[in-house]
Parts: structure tokens; C-alpha cells; sequence
């Protein structure tokens, strides 16, 4: 009874990303809401053609994102967080960096 391993085991459900019309969920919501905010603030033909092509471009562009990486853009925005402190070369007489903490994310 000792020596028995047990295992524990890690549902697909708990570990999938969580997409919207096929990518990220943020980036659908804001391509939304600003092809909506140009329909609605144009109130003419043009705006509404241009807010389908920025729409429709938009969630091909957020599908093909989202086939290649489900989190690219919260990994991006995580990255800005850590430019100042991890630099791509460091020389000997870099002077000891200062990290900003303005955003959470």
C-alpha cells in the first residue's frame, strides 16, 4: 500500500484555452466594440463598410493568431513588463536596472 503511486489526472477542460469565435477572447471583445463604436458613431454607409472590413479582417487575423498561439497576447503584454529588466545582451558595466511597476496585468 506504501509503494502504490497514485495519479492525479489533468482534464483537457481545465487546461484548454478560452476562445471566442475561434480567438483570444479580449481581442474579439475589442474588435467588437470598436467596429460597433464606427457603426454607430458614422451613422453613414461608408462607416458601416468599413466596420465589417476592419471586423472581418480583424477575426481572420484573431484565428489565424489563435491557431498559432492561444495566450500570444497576453505573453506579448507580459514581456512589456519584464523589457526594462531583462536585456538582450549585458555588458560588464551595465548599470543596475529599475523596475516599473505602473501596470498589473
Amino acid at each position: 500500500m506504501i509503494d502504490q503511486k497514485t495519479s492525479t489526472p489533468v482534464f483537457q477542460s481545465l487546461t484548454r484555452p478560452i476562445l471566442l469565435l475561434g480567438g483570444e477572447r479580449e481581442n474579439i471583445i475589442l474588435l467588437a466594440c470598436l467596429s460597433l463604436s464606427l457603426c454607430t458613431v458614422g451613422r453613414d454607409f461608408i462607416s458601416l463598410i468599413l466596420a465589417v472590413l476592419i471586423w472581418t479582417i480583424g477575426i481572420i487575423a484573431s484565428k489565424w493568431m489563435a491557431k498559432t498561439d492561444p495566450w500570444a497576447t497576453k505573453v506579448f503584454l507580459r514581456s512589456l513588463l519584464y523589457r526594462d529588466f531583462y536585456g538582450a545582451r549585458e555588458r560588464i558595466n551595465t548599470p543596475a536596472c529599475i523596475l516599473k511597476r505602473s501596470r498589473k496585468i
